[in-house]
């Protein structure tokens, strides 16, 4: 990618720039392996906030596989496991190994976002190209890696010890199989994410309505192989129950400020009771929920309903960038949908930033039109910088007078989400693009 025209330099200018551009490469690279160290050493500090209700939830199915763990912990012992069983896979699989504890799940949660930096950088790499400008090669991957780490909803995943981390590094992977032209991978990666987050299950549903059989194919398969697992192991009445626990989340909602969806700002603008935010110890899994509240209940579901259907209208083409555009637009809009979507739920975006950076290029050269690409260019770093930076004080309390500064990445990512529309609405020249 060629920011500036191309010039004939000298012998000596070439060398020079050749030197700066190994300098900066090398720096990049020390900052990234310095960066993975770092996280490395701070997995002791992480928390446990996927773990102990997950550890909890197989403490109880392994006494008894017959109880009811959403009964017993999610509605009588206030323990937030809002999990589907399939949930408990990882950790299952992990306690049959012999790793059993917090501090060891968040060394591999380490790992996990390290691998995420190394996932996103390829992914970059392969979206952007190399990015040149007066023969000096910008350091994408490197840039990438180093972004990806300290992007706000990953780094507080990490902070939190969030299985969110493992599910962020294989949505990129799925992008990354999409970019190749791996759609049956791309389907199965997506149904391991479903298994833990069922609205990306959506995913599955709009790859038929799509006719996008191979995807379809590799979905429905994994998805069916990790449901029929999931009765096996955790009994049928254990899935069927969370059901139950979907339709208490959706009539409630969640009042913490890390809550970043509208149900979640509607119900800091109309909850009149007292804060809820009063757990000294970890605010966010024993957090109580608020009340019923039709004002916040219905414009919920009604917005949920709109971004679920929004990606079924949007035509797609066999197009590269014209596939990855749309996966990444319903990625984004079926993560905003829940009526649940705390902050490390979207490091589900990040893929989407070099496409749309990539899309809203290939647009200016093919019609150079310096306007819409100049304004299109500044809503992205709008964007990335109200959703991969911690603007607000993620430890703080709830504070209603602040509720909007409080939902930067709820806002940065419908700006997002608003330019990914746009650019799928008007992408007929995009779509003879690779």
């Amino acid at each position: 990618m060629q920011l500036v025209p191309s010039r004939n330099f000298d012998r000596d200018d070439y060398a020079s720039r050749k030197m700066l551009s190994l300098a900066v490469w090398g720096l990049a690279v020390a900052g990234c392996l310095a960066l993975s160290l770092y996280v490395v050493s701070r997995a002791k500090y992480s928390g446990q906030d996927s773990w102990f209700p997950m550890a909890s939830a197989l403490d109880l199915l392994q006494a008894n596989s017959t109880r009811p763990i959403y009964q017993i912990l999610f509605f009588s012992g206030h323990i937030k496991f809002q999990y589907p069983p399939s949930g408990l896979f990882l950790i299952d699989l992990l306690r049959h190994i012999g790793l059993t504890t917090s501090l060891q799940y968040n060394t591999i949660n380490a790992g996990a976002l390290i691998l995420t930096g190394v996932a996103f950088s390829i992914f970059a790499v392969q979206t952007l190209g190399p990015i040149r400008f007066y023969g000096f090669e910008f350091p994408v991957g490197p840039v990438a890696f180093l972004v990806a780490l300290r992007f706000y909803p990953n780094n507080l995943a990490f902070q939190f010890g969030q299985m969110q981390i493992l599910l962020g590094l294989l949505v990129i992977l799925a992008c990354l199989a999409q970019s190749n032209k791996r759609s049956v991978l791309a389907g199965c990666l997506i149904a391991a994410v479903a298994a833990v987050k069922p609205q990306l299950a959506l995913l599955g549903l709009l790859a038929l309505w799509q006719r996008d059989w191979r995807f379809f194919a590799g979905f429905s398969l994994f998805f069916a192989l990790a449901l029929g697992l999931s009765i096996a192991l955790y009994g049928w009445n254990n899935n069927l129950d969370y059901l139950k626990v979907l339709t208490f989340l959706s009539q409630h909602g969640e009042y913490h400020h890390l809550n970043q969806s509208l149900n979640g700002m509607l119900n800091r603008f109309l909850y009149q009771g007292p804060s809820v935010d009063r757990d000294p110890d970890n605010p966010i899994p024993n957090s109580a929920f608020p009340p019923f509240i039709p004002g916040v209940y219905w414009p919920t579901l009604f917005s949920s309903l709109l971004m679920i259907v929004t990606p079924f209208f949007i035509r797609t083409t066999d197009a590269r960038m014209s596939r990855l555009l749309n996966f990444c637009l319903a990625i984004i809009l079926f993560t905003m949908s829940s009526p649940i979507a705390w902050v490390h739920h979207y490091n589900l975006l990040l893929p989407a930033f070099p496409v749309a950076l990539r899309v809203s290029l290939d647009r200016f050269e093919a019609q150079p039109t310096v306007f819409p690409t100049v304004f299109l260019l500044v809503l992205l770093a709008i964007s990335i910088a109200l959703t991969g930076l911690p603007l607000m004080p993620p430890f703080g309390p709830t504070i209603p007078e602040l509720n909007f500064l409080q939902s930067h990445v709820f806002v940065g990512a419908s700006i997002l989400a608003g330019v990914l529309l746009w650019l799928a609405y008007s992408q007929p020249r995009l779509t003879q693009t690779n």
